[in-house]
């Protein structure tokens, strides 16, 4: 018999064998070499295996488009995902988070590039410059950079050019060597551009959740316990194989399906699709205001959701709509069990909704602001005698706070109030030339000085800011309701303070 057959009765074999012990394939995406990705991922297979009693084996895709189809398949199968890449496939297939992957340093974070010398200090400089997106299966590449450009009103066919590079090490090298004048990756990704001084940034944002490992609906539950358990105790129980995975992984840590919501919305937002689950997992829900981004919010209010979840037992999921308006709409029609209210909001949805507690803003005059653009080089004309005013109608107080203010420095001119769908809003009517100043929140602004510096100036604080209300529908149980007080008032203050609380009290 010759050394080829041999070879390929083995290989048959072998293929039996797997089968017969009813093996798991885990997946992985194309982000390296084959050859790259087994030498990372083999030692942790092989701890799974010993764990699980079953055979976990490697399978590699050539392309993305290849990934995906692999991972729609109705087949017992583990995968690693980037966010994009799971939201898709999760929408076509039930799978369940296993764990969330530890990226380190700078991973949290996405980073919007231009060249050290490039005359751009401002993400409203953007606009008619070229673009070059890198990985498009992760958020930090292109869904977030395009999601915030989008909320300071500058959409893809605002740039000159805006193409998709396939990888975030192309993107960065082709900044680098000035085909493009822009890109965004994660902030690690970048780390060695920023280091040596080639490239810097100009807006910075939160990730959000990150790259995961999930498992289909055909993997038997007993069995995504063990591997969900395994995987948690990689670090200590086989060190050797997490640090194989390099750069790939740092650890694992627990994940719920409900912490991709906010990236459901944002994807939702810039690309008018909704991306649902197909497993739909048991949760409660949180309405939030439009005022700071998907990503920022779920990040600012977690003290919250910890506090609710901790009360009800049950899992809580953040939810924010695109406007103030289908805010109140949804709120009227019963679809939060939570919802987080301005006076206004409280006021239009009476009735409906049980007041659990109030959220008070800092004791200071400084609650509010009037933001304008902070221009670099020249002022644009105006475009006409009367100063536009920008605020978040019809649900904002602030505009009647502010008004005097404003009215004296208006300098005599007419004065234009233009109602926009939120407080994020107003910064799009600022930067599209829709309006002169706007009138928000101080911690609405705070959130997107610090995603975007050097574009926005504060002319002016006052305050109080009103306080707000956290609401639940009127059938909760006196039981279920007394915890949550409890669960409230034990909320340390400094924990709200970046959203612009300096307390929260609950209501009798």
């Amino acid at each position: 018999m010759s050394v080829l057959k041999k070879t390929l009765i083995a290989w048959i074999l072998s293929l039996f064998c797997l089968s017969a012990q009813g093996d798991l394939r885990f997946l992985l995406p194309p982000v390296s070499s084959p050859a790259v990705m087994y030498a990372a991922f083999t030692p942790l297979a092989q701890y799974l295996s010993r764990v699980s009693g079953e055979t976990v084996h490697l399978s590699f895709s050539g392309n993305l488009q290849s990934f995906y189809l692999e991972a729609n398949k109705p087949v017992a199968q583990i995968a690693l995902f980037c966010p994009i890449s799971y939201l898709r496939v999760a929408h076509e297939s039930p799978y369940l988070p296993l764990v969330g992957i530890d990226g380190g340093p700078g991973s949290n974070h996405s980073v919007i590039l231009v060249r050290a010398d490039s005359p751009v200090h401002s993400v409203l400089q953007l606009r008619g410059k070229s673009f070059v997106m890198g990985d498009p299966a992760c958020a930090a590449s292109a869904l977030l950079p395009l999601s915030l450009l989008s909320s300071v009103g500058i959409g893809t066919k605002d740039f000159s050019t805006l193409r998709q590079s396939g990888s975030d090490q192309s993107a960065l090298m082709d900044v680098a060597a000035r085909f493009y004048d822009a890109t965004a990756v994660a902030e690690n990704v970048a780390m060695p551009y920023l280091r040596n001084g080639t490239l810097r940034v100009v807006a910075r944002m939160d990730v959000g959740p990150g790259d995961l490992i999930a498992a289909s609906a055909e993997v038997p539950p007993a069995l995504r316990d063990k591997l969900r358990a395994a995987l948690l105790e990689t670090a200590h129980a086989d060190p050797a194989a997490l640090r194989a995975l390099g750069g790939l992984a740092y650890g694992f840590h627990p994940l719920e399906e409900g912490a991709y919501a906010p990236l459901r919305a944002l994807y939702r937002d810039l690309y008018g699709k909704r991306l649902d689950p197909k497993y739909r997992s048991k949760h409660l829900v949180l309405g939030i205001p439009p005022a700071f981004s998907p990503v920022t919010a779920a990040r600012l209010f977690a003290p919250l959701v910890q506090a609710l979840r901790k009360a009800t037992g049950e899992s809580v999921v953040v939810v924010i709509p695109p406007s103030e308006t289908d805010y109140v709409r949804d709120l009227r029609a019963g679809r939060y069990q939570f919802a987080l209210l301005s006076p206004l909001m409280h006021e239009a949805a009476k009735g409906r909704l049980q007041v659990l507690a109030r959220l008070d803003p800092p004791n200071s005059e400084k609650g509010l602001a009037v933001v304008s653009i902070q221009h670099h080089g020249t002022t644009p004309e105006t475009a006409g005698p009367a100063l536009t005013i920008a605020y978040s109608s019809p649900y904002c107080s602030a505009a009647g706070i502010l008004r005097p203010w404003i009215q004296q420095h208006a300098h005599g001119r007419p004065l234009h109030w233009q109602g926009v769908a939120s407080e994020r809003a107003v910064f799009a009517a600022l930067a599209t030339g829709k309006a002169d100043w706007g009138v928000l929140r101080a911690a609405t602004v705070t959130d997107l000085m610090r995603e975007t510096p050097d574009t926005w100036r504060v002319l002016t604080t006052a305050g109080p800011a009103p306080a707000w209300v956290l609401a639940s529908r009127p059938a909760l149980p006196k039981v279920e309701i007394t915890r949550l007080r409890q669960a409230l008032a034990a909320i340390p203050p400094a924990e709200l303070e970046a959203a612009g609380f300096a307390s929260i009290r609950p209501s009798s």
